[in-house]
């Protein structure tokens, strides 16, 4: 098996620089160096809930805090009280 080196790009402090991502919005992730929209976000995108993957991620965020809420508030009134 051939031995690859990757190199990535960072800034003057060693950390990934965001300008390497050419954005620094929310980008896809890359499998084999194809940009590959990931799969909740595109069954998303082609129910029409939403039209692209920014809003995909904002609204997978507010399903999860929602989803704390309510495990927080099932916690309190079964296990606390």
């Amino acid at each position: 098996m051939e031995d690859e080196h990757i190199e990535f790009d960072t800034d003057q402090q060693g950390l990934p620089s965001a300008s390497s991502s050419g954005s620094s919005q929310f980008t896809s992730r890359s499998v084999f160096g194809q940009p590959e929209v990931p799969g909740m976000a595109a069954w998303l995108i082609r129910k029409g809930i939403i039209s692209n993957e920014s809003q995909a991620k904002g609204l997978l965020v507010g399903i999860v805090i929602v989803d704390f809420i309510i495990a927080g508030i099932i916690f309190y009134f079964f296990v606390i009280k």
